[in-house]
């Protein structure tokens, strides 16, 4: 299956939301799962990784534009999650002697009866949200990525921009009034400082 095929299955509303995982697993599952493992160093949290990478990837495949970005993408996204599991601190010891796993036959199966069922709609609307922050070219951004910006800081360039433009329309206007002030009329006394 090429990776236009693999667009076109997350994206449509017609094949089964079952299916479209299935497909992503078969063609990328095995390498975002290694990936997930080499960076959590524990296999039921690369589990849950993969999960999420999976559901964030189908949520949000309308940010991607390039086919031939699928897998690059799938991975940024694979890291983003990694990086947001490990900042929740739900980090566990990696076991002594811990070596990548020869066989990977069952992850699809686990991963899939976690995130394909219809009582799991309310998960997969928590992770699609959670993992809602993606740059200009529709990469995701980890959340320890220095382009993350919260709460008040995120705020800080809009709210410099319109106290700068107050600012501008204010001192205009004060330029403004005092070079048009009514002159004086006829026969009225002209104040003291304009003599």
């Amino acid at each position: 299956m090429t990776d236009q095929d693999l667009l076109h299955a997350l994206r449509s509303s017609r094949i089964p939301r079952a299916d479209a995982y299935a497909r992503l697993l078969d063609a990328y599952g095995e390498e975002l799962y290694r990936r997930c493992i080499l960076v959590l160093r524990d296999r039921d949290a690369a589990h849950v990784v993969l999960r999420d990478t999976l559901i964030a990837a189908r949520a949000h495949i309308g940010r991607l534009e390039e086919p031939e970005q699928l897998g690059e993408w799938l991975h940024a996204l694979a890291e983003a999650e990694c990086a947001r599991r490990l900042a929740s601190g739900l980090r566990t010891a990696a076991p002594v002697g811990m070596s990548m796993p020869e066989r990977t036959a069952l992850v699809p199966v686990r991963v899939l009866n976690g995130m394909s069922g219809p009582e799991l709609d309310g998960y997969r609307a928590h992770v699609a949200a959670r993992a809602d922050h993606f740059d200009r070219n529709g990469f995701p951004v980890r959340p320890d990525g220095p382009l993350r910006l919260r709460g008040v800081v995120a705020l800080a360039p809009v709210t410099l921009a319109v106290v700068c433009a107050l600012l501008l329309v204010a001192f205009a206007g004060f330029v403004l009034a005092r070079d048009h002030a009514p002159e004086s009329a006829p026969g009225e006394a002209i104040p003291q400082s304009r003599r």
